[in-house]
């Protein structure tokens, strides 16, 4: 009899070490698909980073009013600057981009404890005759920072720099400043909900967005992307948060456009931003729950509760996505959210 009890114990060991590899497997790749192991990576970079060696504080390049053509009314961040301001960059021919997100999340004014506020950044348009339109835009609508530089690809490095520079002027109390493209749709409570839970505010100055790692310089002149040698010689990028859409504090601004006086003005935005704030001695902090590209029809739960934003969302998705997934609903289970996440993560492996 005792062989056989001997035996029995053996499969139930077998079956119980089975089901703890395969719970370690199942946790081990939920880690690493939800990105927490370049969150753990992300909070050593202040430490690992060299910033090149330490430099006194520069005074901001700011813009003058002459550098805009289209502002919002003094008002717009006064008597008390939003607690969240974000700054959309868009493009003179991208009206039904901008109205989108007036429709959707950019009408939001409160997200949690915070008032939030959007607006919309571009430059010239390449045909005069739209900037009559772009007027009557910006006259009913006042959310247009227009700046006087031609509206290229190859100009967003200026665009941002307009856009940093109104903010640090103009809007200088919001605690934090949120930079997106126009077709980005963003999931502002939950983001919200990160910053106050994640106690980003005992730990300012911050920069996070989704950590682009080891990019190489693209040295195709035919490139957007283009980068020649005699502006970065380097070989690699230090990390940077994408363009699509990162956060900063608002007490970094400063330091940042300080920063920008010596740093060359690379045609390729996030790049730039990137190397401004390493030379302000500020490292990124990953949001894995910032993702890449939308997958319509949208999972609800994964939009409304688990990620903060993705892009590449046409204007009619992007309302499509609103009434699906927007504020309204009723909120998920803790099983419709797991779900909802497992099933974006799905997508975006297979796209």
């Amino acid at each position: 009899m005792a062989l056989p009890s001997l035996l029995k114990r053996c499969l139930r060991f077998r079956l119980l070490w089975g089901l703890l590899s395969g719970l370690t497997t199942l946790s081990t790749l939920s880690f690493l698909a939800s990105g927490g192991h370049e969150v753990l990576l992300s909070g050593s970079l202040p430490y690992l980073l060299d910033s090149g060696g330490h430099h006194p504080l520069s005074a901001p390049l700011l813009p003058s009013s002459e550098d805009f053509l289209l502002q919002p009314p003094p008002e717009a961040c006064s008597p008390r600057p939003p607690s969240l301001l974000v700054l959309v960059t868009s493009a003179p021919e991208h009206t039904a981009q901008r109205q989108a997100v007036r429709d959707t999340w950019g009408g939001v004014r409160w997200a949690g404890d915070y008032t939030v506020r959007t607006f919309f950044t571009l430059g010239l348009p390449p045909e005069p005759s739209r900037q009559a339109a772009l007027e009557r835009e910006a006259a009913g609508h006042r959310d247009i920072i227009q700046g006087r530089f031609m509206d290229t690809y190859r100009n967003l490095t200026l665009k941002t720099l307009a856009l940093l520079g109104w903010a640090t002027t103009h809007c200088s109390g919001a605690l934090f400043l949120l930079k997106a493209d126009d077709d980005v749709f963003l999931n502002l409570p939950a983001l919200v909900e990160h910053l106050q839970i994640g106690g980003h505010l005992a730990r300012l100055p911050a920069y996070l967005g989704r950590i682009h790692w080891r990019v190489r310089p693209d040295r195709d002149p035919n490139s957007h992307h283009h980068v020649p040698a005699s502006l970065y010689p380097e070989g690699v990028f230090p990390p940077y948060c994408s363009g699509t859409a990162y956060v900063l504090s608002g007490d970094s601004l400063a330091a940042i456009l300080g920063a920008a006086r010596h740093v060359p003005l690379i045609p390729v935005e996030d790049v730039f931003v990137g190397l401004c704030t390493r030379r302000a001695g500020l490292a990124p902090k990953h949001l894995a729950r910032m993702a890449g590209s939308a997958h319509v029809p949208p999972d609800p739960c994964c939009y409304r509760e688990v990620m903060f934003g993705v892009h590449q969302v046409a204007p009619a998705e992007m309302v499509a996505m609103w009434d699906e997934a927007g504020p309204r609903e009723k909120p998920c289970s803790l099983v419709q959210r797991a779900l909802g996440l497992l099933r974006c993560k799905a997508l975006a492996w297979l796209s």
